[in-house]
């Protein structure tokens, strides 16, 4: 029989997992726990307590336009929520991903590959504009667009082309970070283009530990971006239910099965919501 020594203390809670530790080494300094959990804990605070009116304001975006046929959409630069927001228990079947990609193979090592600036930012508006033609998304939906540095060519050739086709953007972004690095793009960063942008709280650099002797550790933006999503799905879905509207939510497949789950998507393609 498999025997894990986790388990023998199961039901006794952490206490009974973990051998004895304190909070300060011998030495007197703070652990790198500690300092991560303290860390991270103000990065939440701080999306508390600074930025609640703009997540109202995202939820009742999204909820009012959900309410009139539009649909959700997330576009994300690699920072988790990629991954946490689709297809998720607890979340509403209607939010669906957007990216793109646009690879070519054509290596000519003898030739210059270097673009000057105007033509790059040409080449973005153009592929971006071939991405949302091909797309699903039309006037009335809402993007969220999620990138820590907010400054990327990509994100805001998106978010300006959203706007002008009527798509609503949601930028989520370290503020931080975006006050102190240079705008990529010629319209500015992802606060100047987008109908409404979030602080996540992560700090410049985004790592939150300082490590001896080597690099600071564990970003914040992952854990924020998502801590700021679900703040505004939370918003978006009491709106949504004050309106009289019952959006369909996710239940866990270890909970309810895969019938289940099935009969969820039945009942949302027919609502649409």
């Amino acid at each position: 029989m498999f025997w894990d020594p986790w388990m023998k203390n199961a039901g006794r809670g952490v206490e009974g997992l973990l051998p004895h530790t304190t909070a300060v080494s011998k030495k007197g300094k703070t652990m790198y726990l500690d300092r991560y959990f303290e860390a991270m804990d103000a990065v939440l605070a701080k999306v508390r307590g600074t930025q609640r009116a703009r997540i109202e304001q995202a939820g009742a975006m999204i909820a009012d336009r959900l309410a009139h046929g539009g649909a959700l959409a997330v576009m994300d630069t690699g920072h988790m929520l990629r991954h946490e927001a689709l297809c998720r228990a607890g979340g509403m079947l209607v939010i669906a991903p957007f990216a793109y990609t646009l690879n070519v193979d054509n290596t000519m090592e003898h030739r210059k590959t270097e673009r000057a600036t105007e033509e790059m930012a040409e080449l973005e508006r153009r592929t971006v504009g071939l991405a949302l033609d091909s797309s699903k998304m039309k006037r009335g939906d809402v993007l969220i667009v999620n990138s820590n540095s907010g400054r990327t060519s990509n994100v805001i050739e998106v978010a300006i082309q959203c706007r002008e086709r009527g798509i609503a953007t949601i930028g989520i972004a370290s503020f931080g970070q975006m006050e102190r690095c240079a705008a990529v793009h010629p319209a500015g960063k992802l606060i100047d283009v987008a109908d409404l942008c979030i602080d996540n709280g992560s700090p410049h650099g985004d790592a939150l530990v300082d490590v001896k002797d080597n690099e600071r550790m564990c970003p914040g933006s992952g854990i924020a971006s998502a801590y700021v999503f679900w703040a505004i799905h939370a918003e978006a879905v009491e709106r949504l239910q004050a309106m009289g509207i019952n959006p369909s939510i996710y239940r866990s497949v270890h909970v309810g099965g895969h019938e289940y789950i099935e009969e969820q998507r039945k009942q949302f393609l027919a609502k649409g919501i």
